[in-house]
């Protein structure tokens, strides 16, 4: 299950290279092996796309609690964000529309995503 999704999170998302500091985890996922799979921030600019706000670089890692085994992607992964109406997170060319509840709550990684990024406090 755990190689699955990082299979599936890491295949979805365009791979480049980015140099940047320590990446701010957005959301992780715990399997019942103990392992848990992380996705982080690794940076972020204005879209040059027109129709998204933010191009964002996503790293990926995973940790397994029964033996501190670490695993880092050395790669980085690209997905498009735009905040506005309609929210979505693009990755790949594919749009994911981000569902906003009553209550303001999303689910999922793109959701998560979309909300460090679009919600962030600006200074």
């Amino acid at each position: 299950m755990r190689r699955l999704f990082i299979a599936l999170v890491g295949g979805m998302l365009c791979a480049s290279t980015l140099a940047a500091g320590e990446p701010a985890v957005f959301h992780s996922e715990h399997f019942s092996d103990d392992t848990v799979v992380s996705l982080a921030l690794a940076g972020h600019s204005t879209a040059r796309l027109a129709g998204y706000d933010y191009d964002v670089m996503i790293s990926i890692s995973s940790r397994r609690d029964a033996d501190g085994a670490v695993y880092n992607d050395p790669g980085r992964h690209r997905a498009l964000v735009r905040c506005g109406d309609p929210a979505k997170v693009s990755v790949r060319g594919v749009d994911y529309p981000i569902g906003i509840s009553a209550s303001g709550e999303t689910v999922g990684w793109k959701a998560d995503l979309w909300r460090v990024v679009s919600l962030a406090p600006v200074s």
